[in-house]
């Protein structure tokens, strides 16, 4: 269940930290600055694509620079048509865009805890988060939506209330 962590290259202390802090939380992820491939390779897209296919959440790094940047978007489009479990860590006072609001928005190093916790969580109750959700069938992909639906709700919820 590796999380895959989207950024732009300008925020990539934010993104850095971010993985530094769920490695120490025993959670798996998918950093491209410690992937060689997507350093090396011809086929960019298609390494974003897969890994993305890999992992069970993104959380995305977003700032007032990442409207500059073609594939944060793209990552959040790839892993919205996978029902994985989105998030975005606001990184400052910039607005985001309102088609994030449909996902929980972290800003703060207490709301990354209260991500690990909802991660966490999902493993001890076991819910399903299928990695098929597109090749899967209708039934899969419908479990693996409402699921992703839940982690969103519950981890809305954790951050408004603030415990």
């Amino acid at each position: 269940m590796p999380v895959f962590i989207s950024y732009r290259h300008m925020d990539r202390a934010y993104a850095i930290s971010i993985n530094t802090r769920l490695i120490q939380a025993n959670i798996k992820t998918y950093l491209d600055v410690l992937d060689a491939e997507s350093q090396t390779t011809d086929d960019i897209t298609g390494v974003i694509t897969r890994n993305i296919s890999e992992c069970t959440h993104l959380l995305a790094v977003v700032s007032e620079k990442t409207a500059l940047s073609w594939w944060v978007p793209f990552e959040i489009g790839e892993a919205t048509i996978t029902n994985r479990r989105i998030c975005s860590f606001k990184t400052g006072p910039t607005e985001l865009p309102l088609y994030l609001d449909k996902w929980p928005k972290l800003s703060s190093e207490r709301d990354i805890e209260f991500f690990i916790d909802a991660y966490r969580n999902e493993m001890t109750v076991k819910r399903s988060m299928s990695l098929e959700s597109v090749t899967g069938s209708e039934s899969v992909r419908s479990v693996n939506r409402t699921n992703a639906d839940r982690f969103h709700t519950d981890l809305k919820s954790r951050i408004i209330r603030g415990f």
